[in-house]
C-alpha cells in the first residue's frame, strides 16, 4: 500500500502525530518510525486527545532529504516531535529534489520543533500498532 493509502485509512491520517524515533537503513532502504499517531475525534470531546503508539515502515526508499532546523526554533528541547504529511514536495528549499522514480511517491514530514521537511520517496507503506490507545486529554470523561 502507498503511504497516501495509509494515510487515508487513519482517523487523522499523520496529522499531528508525534515522532519519537527514526531510523533509516541503508542497506535494505527501509525508513522506520516510531509514533504517537494520534486517533481522537474532535466530535467526542471526552476522546479528542487519544493517541495510539505505532511503527510506521517505510520501503524501498529511493532518497531522502533532511531539512536542517529552523535557528529561530527552540529545537534543541528533547522529546517527541509533533509532524504533519503530506504528498509531493512542500515549498522550495535551498537544495532542488529529484522526481520520485517509478514505484514511489514524494512525501513529506513537516516537524514542527525545527520547523523544517524530511522530503522522501518511497514505495510501500506499513504501519503495526505498537501498544493500546491513551487518552492524554486533561478531561479524561
Amino acid at each position: 500500500m502507498t503511504f497516501q493509502e495509509l494515510s487515508q485509512k487513519l482517523p487523522n491520517g499523520f496529522h499531528d502525530a508525534e515522532l519519537v524515533r527514526f531510523e533509516m537503513d541503508y542497506l535494505n532502504r527501509r525508513i522506520t518510525c516510531n509514533l504517537l499517531v494520534w486517533i481522537g475525534d474532535m466530535e467526542n470531546e471526552s476522546g479528542r486527545e487519544m493517541y495510539r503508539p505505532a511503527r510506521l515502515i517505510l520501503d524501498e526508499v529511493a532518497y531522502l532529504a533532511i531539512e536542517p532546523p529552523d535557528i529561530r526554533y527552540n529545537w534543541l528541547v528533547p522529546g517527541a516531535v509533533v509532524v504533519d504529511t503530506g504528498e509531493g514536495h512542500p515549498r522550495k528549499g535551498t537544495y532542488s529534489l529529484p522526481d520520485p522514480p517509478p514505484g514511489t511517491s514524494a512525501i513529506w514530514f513537516y516537524l514542527r520543533q525545527t520547523n523544517s521537511f524530511l522530503n522522501l520517496a518511497v514505495g510501500n507503506a506499513f504501519l503495526e500498532w505498537t501498544g493500546p490507545e491513551e487518552n492524554r486529554g486533561k478531561d479524561k470523561k
